[in-house]
Formats: C-alpha cells, structure tokens, sequence
C-alpha cells in the first residue's frame, strides 16, 4: 500500500479520516448482535472471516465463496483489521490489529509459522527485504506447501438426509447443511400450501 506519510500532509489528513476499522471481540452470547466469528482455511490457502450463529452456519455463508466442508475452521476469539479508502475510491486493507495477523498464521498455516520463525531468527532481521536469498526461499518453499497441504478429496463428506438432497448432492457442490435446510424448507413450504387448501389437520 501508498505510504502516507510521502503525501502532501493535505492529503493525509483526508485520507486518515476516511480510514475505518473493524474489531470484533468473541462472545459466549448467540443474539444477533453477538454472534461468533469463524475462520475457514481453504485447500488453496486462502481464508474467510464470516459471521455466525453456529460453525454449521458459517459453512453455510461461506457457501457464497465455495464449499467449505471438510476446510479447517475455527471459532475467532479476537479480530481486528484496519481499512483505508484509495484514491480510487476503493477500500484497501491497511494493517492487522495486534496479534490477528499472528493467530490467522497459527492456526491455517503452520508450515510458514515454522518458517518465518526460523527466517527471522538472529541476526537482527525486522523486513523480508532484508533477508537473504536462502531464508526467502525457505519462505517461498513453505507457502507453496501450504498452497497444496490439504487434500479434502480424503475427507468423507456427510450424506444428504433424503434422497431428493443427495440426488441434489451429486449434481452440485453444495454443503450438506445447506442442501438439508433447503430441503426441509422446501417441505414445511408444501405442506403449509396442503393445509391451506383445506385439508383437515
């Protein structure tokens, strides 16, 4: 991202006041105003932060993203990132409160924690760009790895509760969760519209 302090102080102060930050601290409470927030680790490496009741609701979220069964995920005690509106009139992430960045890396990657350790152990190295060759092809090494670590073909995903959800199952990519909500839904749907058409009770 642009340093700011290499702009005009004008331009600064703007832009630092467009800046907007998001902390979100867990809570045992499930109200709206409290729901947990989850972390996914997808197989290629990336994670999702999202919102939920329940980690089988949070899967189904994710479902907007791709299907996360199978994906590690974890219940997210303490998160805070800090945005900054562009020039362009985009939103860019700016920084990582203290210690987000950290707990993010423990928990979805663990071979690039053991490898930045050992990159920025001695030696008094603060930035990557001052690390030498061998150390930034340790690092290199450990994210190509954790692009490819999870293999969620081995994982046996749940089965459908009904037959119309598991022939829906076979022919999309969607969550079980998802696919057996809908399909109670769907039902409750029916057979209010069975009721309602006189049918005695």
């Amino acid at each position: 991202m642009e340093n700011l302090h290499s702009r005009p102080l004008k331009f600064r102060r703007v832009e630092a006041r467009a800046r907007c930050r998001i902390d979100i601290r867990g809570h045992s409470q499930k109200g709206p105003e409290n729901m947990p927030l989850f972390l996914c680790r997808w197989p290629n490496g990336d994670c999702s932060v999202v919102l939920a009741r329940t980690k089988g609701d949070a899967i189904i979220e994710l479902d907007q993203v791709g299907n996360a069964e199978g994906c590690p995920i974890t219940q997210v005690r303490t998160f805070q990132i800090q945005f900054a509106l562009t020039d362009r009139g985009d939103v860019a992430l700016e920084r990582f409160g203290e210690g987000t960045k950290e707990d993010v890396i423990s928990f979805a990657y663990p071979l690039l924690e053991s490898a930045l350790d050992d990159a920025y152990r001695g030696d008094g190295y603060e930035n990557y760009e001052d690390l030498p060759p061998n150390r930034r092809a340790a690092i290199a090494r450990a994210v190509e790895q954790e692009r490819s670590r999870l293999d969620l073909e081995e994982t046996a995903a749940t089965e459908p509760q009904t037959e119309l959800g598991r022939h829906v199952k076979n022919r999309t990519d969607m969550p079980t969760i998802l696919i057996d909500r809908l399909v109670r839904e769907r039902a409750t749907k029916a057979l209010k519209t069975f009721k309602d058409r006189g049918t005695p009770s």
